[in-house]
């Protein structure tokens, strides 16, 4: 926590900056060990939070935040450029890029899939907790970052109570806006898109009722491969297929035929 700058405020340029609520360390014992690794009983700021993310976004190593990058003289287009204070390793490279990995699976295919933007990848951690105890209300939210193989941003979007239809969970209604500030964003730095790869497709046809012979000449013009599930005569009849007929499959897949 301390690597991650926690602990401590993050220094940016502007004032009034608050700092984080933690336990002193000697004060942490086996439940509030518990606690802390699963995001209860301490309090950081949004800074600190996006500050943390953008850690891991920069290989592991801890940049201070900061508002301006350079001051242009208006008069004499004259440009001073603010240098980025770097801080110490807070995990190796190789964690760093697995935690984007892990991320970008959260987008992908796990509570964070509202974020997603077309022709990039994006990356994040949905959130959804209780302000205060038994008060009924939560804070939602959502970091992240894009592209996930090389970032440029990190997004952090934090609800406070959010009381309309889609409730108070994270992944409904905090990553949806993630993904529309993300729609925008990126192609304004003129991030490139990545190229889908295109998929040639094919329902897959019926071939239960036929020998293994009848079902490789109907399935060759898919450019599909039997996989049998048996060692068993090509004689004999299929009685079940996976997939089922009706069913996508990419030309050069596989379907796997039972026989009896």
């Amino acid at each position: 926590m301390e690597k991650f700058g926690f602990l401590k405020k993050t220094g940016i340029d502007i004032y009034g900056e608050a700092g984080s609520i933690f336990l002193k360390e000697d004060k942490v014992g086996p439940v509030e060990l518990a606690t802390i690794s699963f995001g209860q009983r301490f309090e950081v700021t949004p800074i600190q939070m996006i500050t943390m993310v953008s850690t891991i976004a920069n290989n592991g190593v801890y940049v201070q935040p900061r508002l301006v990058k350079e001051i242009t003289n208006s008069e004499t287009g004259e440009k001073q450029k603010i240098a980025p204070v770097y801080g110490e390793r807070a995990i190796s490279e190789d964690t760093a890029q697995k935690v984007l990995t892990m991320m970008g699976s959260v987008v992908g295919e796990g509570t964070g899939k509202n974020a997603k933007v077309v022709g990039y990848t994006v990356g994040g951690k949905t959130g959804t907790s209780e302000d205060g105890v038994n008060t009924n209300k939560y804070v939602t939210s959502f970091i992240g970052v894009a592209p996930v193989e090389d970032p440029q941003v990190t997004i952090l979007i934090t609800l406070y109570n959010p009381t309309g239809e889609g409730g108070h969970q994270g992944g409904v209604v905090a990553a949806p806006i993630a993904g529309q500030i993300l729609g925008e964003v990126l192609p304004y730095l003129e991030v490139k898109k990545y190229e889908e790869e295109k998929v040639n497709e094919v329902k897959m046809p019926n071939v239960v009722g036929l020998n293994i012979e009848e079902a490789k000449k109907i399935l060759e013009g898919f450019e599909i491969e039997i996989q049998n599930s048996s060692e068993e005569s090509e004689e004999k009849l299929i009685y079940k297929q996976i997939p089922e007929e009706g069913v996508s499959i990419k030309n050069n897949g596989k379907v796997i035929i039972y026989v009896k």
